[in-house]
């Protein structure tokens, strides 16, 4: 196959080791990467990084390694997190995880599966010497990251407080670069066995652990749990010519009868988490606006804060256009109304 599109989602410890594998996988042609943060004078000892990239976005220090491999790739770079990027940007030949965060990996898993995308999740644990890879294909029959999981693993969800603004949302490893080396070795693997189509000598529906000071190898299958609380379906998804910054909400309302933008609520009210300032507005619950007084990011209240909107919740806001309330290129949206005979579809937003 040529022109791959491969999504690196996470550039620390295991996916710095990964970013010099991924050029070199034959018919690579597209690469995105995705990551919120800055390197810490810590990652410069357990990453792959110079000391000069210290206070630097991750993503985009990764992705200057990658172009100096091979210039000819194409490249997206977000500095954001996964779960605030739109939906339809993820949509790829393999997606690799390489996240600390649980809930991060229950969001790539979901949206994995809603685009039919194979993806492989990696890990790290420091303070036992292991390295995982786990490979999933999306499927009815096959299981997800949540088949194997049980009630204590929702529990231990991180409790992401008011729109994200602060949030337990990563544990890091603090585990050894040469740790991170070898599970982003393990990864590399199962993504050439992925990509050539050899599944059945792949990690797909296992789990592989290697404990890297006993150099034991650990592999465990999963099946499908019946009692799997995510529905493992896949969305049809239909392309929309949209540009967000001419097309109103009272257009769409008209065409759709109803909006609802995958994965996000619309906040009717934001404020500064120092408490500087208040907005009444209409938008997306992405961390986007700043406060005027502090910079910081401006969250939802989660007063009226709503998972839909039809012409009567948007009331006033109607005139404003989709890219004033948030949406963006990729966002996968959904419409129809029943009362008025207007079917359901999904639409990806498209330039």
């Amino acid at each position: 196959m040529n022109n791959l599109h491969i999504a690196l989602i996470g550039c620390g410890n295991i996916g710095s080791h990964m970013i010099p594998e991924i050029p070199r996988l034959p018919g690579v042609g597209e690469v995105t990467l995705c990551d919120p943060d800055c390197y810490s004078a810590e990652n410069h000892a357990m990453q792959v990084i110079d000391a000069a990239d210290v206070g630097r976005a991750k993503a985009v220090v990764q992705a200057e390694r990658l172009r100096r491999i091979d210039s000819a790739i194409k490249l997206n770079v977000f500095d954001e997190r996964v779960e605030d990027l739109p939906r339809g940007l993820l949509r790829c030949n393999l997606i690799l995880s390489c996240l600390d965060s649980r809930a991060a990996r229950q969001h790539v898993n979901e949206l994995a599966t809603r685009l039919g995308v194979n993806w492989i999740d990696s890990g790290i644990l420091g303070s036992q010497s292991l390295a995982r890879v786990n490979a999933y294909v999306p499927g009815q029959d096959t299981p997800c990251l949540e088949c194997g999981w049980a009630a204590q693993d929702y529990s231990a969800l991180e409790t992401e407080f008011i729109c994200g603004a602060v949030s337990g949302a990563f544990y890091p490893s603090m585990a050894s670069s040469a740790l991170g080396a070898v599970a982003a070795s393990l990864m590399a693997i199962e993504v050439s066995k992925i990509l050539r189509g050899d599944l059945g000598s792949s990690a797909v529906s296992r789990q592989v652990i290697l404990d890297v000071e006993s150099y034991r190898l650990l592999v465990s299958t999963y099946r499908r749990n019946p009692w799997c609380r995510f529905d493992h379906r896949t969305w049809h998804v239909e392309p929309w010519d949209c540009r967000p910054e001419e097309i109103t909400l009272g257009a769409v309302f008209g065409t759709l009868g109803s909006l609802r933008v995958e994965g996000h609520r619309f906040a009717k009210e934001l404020q500064c988490p120092n408490g500087c300032s208040r907005e009444e507005s209409l938008r997306l619950n992405r961390p986007l606006a700043r406060c005027p007084e502090c910079n910081r990011r401006m969250v939802a209240t989660g007063i009226g804060s709503l998972d839909r909107l039809d012409r009567e919740l948007a009331g006033e806001f109607a005139h404003l256009t989709l890219a004033e309330v948030g949406l963006r290129v990729g966002d996968i949206i959904s419409g129809g109304d029943r009362h008025h005979r207007i079917q359901h579809r999904m639409l990806e937003a498209a330039a």
